[in-house]
């Protein structure tokens, strides 16, 4: 989200994976885009109620839960956050449980003001209002005004959690540290067994490392793959496949265009050569036929939205087409009501129906 250098890295090409910037191209045919709810105060993460049009998001810089029920805000938000939003710093990201009609639990991850630090707390959602915090993860630095990660996604069973290296790029190559990193938890904060680090004796929630900004987590419907957004330096935003034990090349000796720092590191599926400040993605199965089956991601810097088509084995990019843009600075994609396409800018809601 932080605005870019003007000035880019020199890159080295490597063929197949550094991607010049698309060229802007319309919706498929008989497709519009509508606006579904303007006026808010930069909304970030949205979580739809499935089978319903209730949608749970957070506002950056007040730290409100806020709810949706069609086009009518709540006038009473589920919950006020005590947040520090210097920066990239707020209420970021948003996941309700998997079994939320049954259990009503609801997860956010945020900027929390005073002990600063960034955390992930549960809610149990009772007529409206967010009650019963339990913090089930805590004491993520958040010294610095940038690089806070802040996106929640469940895979199975598990929670999966990317975290900023918050301006030190060291911290993302140290598998001991939870910062620059994607993490796998239990929903109740726990550490489930499995974890590539993990000792006899000593739990370590991290899943993957080497990571910068990771600002979006997308899981593949129908399998346990899990993907990942990443805002670069002055290059090289990325599109990643996460897996378990692999370095995604962030690191203090980084190069532009390169694979990256530290051992064995993870070349990206996609990049950009002039970063765009890709945010959140969702992998849209839906009523939009002409749409449905493709990754989808946002970006801040240009308000465009980005559609992957990757082989069936989900390991690589076929195509990347940009299928609108110029709306705003985009947060989120996600797929809501009637099964359409709604992604989110910094004040409004919007949706992909037909004419």
């Amino acid at each position: 989200m932080k605005t870019k250098m003007s000035m880019i890295c020199v890159v080295l090409a490597m063929l197949g994976v550094l991607a010049p910037m698309a060229p802007a191209t319309a919706l498929p045919r008989g497709l519009r885009v509508r606006t579904y709810k303007s006026d808010l105060s930069f909304p970030v993460d949205m979580s739809w109620v499935t089978g319903t049009r209730k949608v749970f998001f957070t506002e950056k810089n007040t730290g409100k839960i806020r709810i949706l029920i069609g086009q009518r805000l709540k006038g009473r938000a589920c919950a006020n956050l005590d947040v520090n939003s210097d920066g990239e710093g707020g209420a970021l990201g948003i996941e309700l449980h998997p079994n939320f009609k049954r259990n009503h639990l609801l997860y956010v991850y945020y900027t929390n003001a005073s002990p600063l630090e960034n955390r992930v707390t549960r809610f149990k959602v009772v007529r409206g209002r967010c009650r019963f915090p339990k913090r089930i993860l805590s004491g993520i630095d958040a010294s610095g005004r940038y690089h806070h990660g802040g996106q929640l996604e469940f895979v199975g069973d598990h929670l999966f959690v990317s975290t900023g290296e918050n301006h030190d790029a060291a911290r993302a190559q140290d598998t001991d540290s939870r910062q620059g990193k994607i993490l796998r938890l239990d929903p109740d904060g726990s550490i489930p067994d499995g974890n590539p680090f993990s000792t006899a004796g000593d739990p370590n929630p991290v899943w993957s490392y080497g990571h910068r900004n990771p600002f979006g987590l997308a899981r593949k419907p129908g399998t346990q793959q899990l993907y990942e957004t990443e805002n670069g330096p002055n290059c090289d935003d990325e599109v990643n496949r996460i897996l378990p034990g692999r370095n995604y090349g962030w690191g203090a000796s980084y190069q532009c265009g390169t694979a990256g720092s530290g051992e064995n590191p993870k070349r990206p599926l996609f990049r950009w050569r002039d970063p765009v400040a890709v945010t959140d993605a969702w992998w849209y199965v839906g009523v939009l036929g002409r749409l449905s089956g493709d990754l989808y991601a946002g970006d801040f810097s240009t308000g465009r939205i980005h559609r992957f088509d990757l082989n069936d084995a989900g390991t690589n990019i076929r195509r990347h087409r940009i299928i609108h843009d110029s709306t705003g600075n985009i947060t989120d994609v996600s797929k809501g009501p009637g099964g359409w396409l709604y992604f989110m800018t910094s004040s409004a809601i919007y949706k992909i129906t037909r004419d």
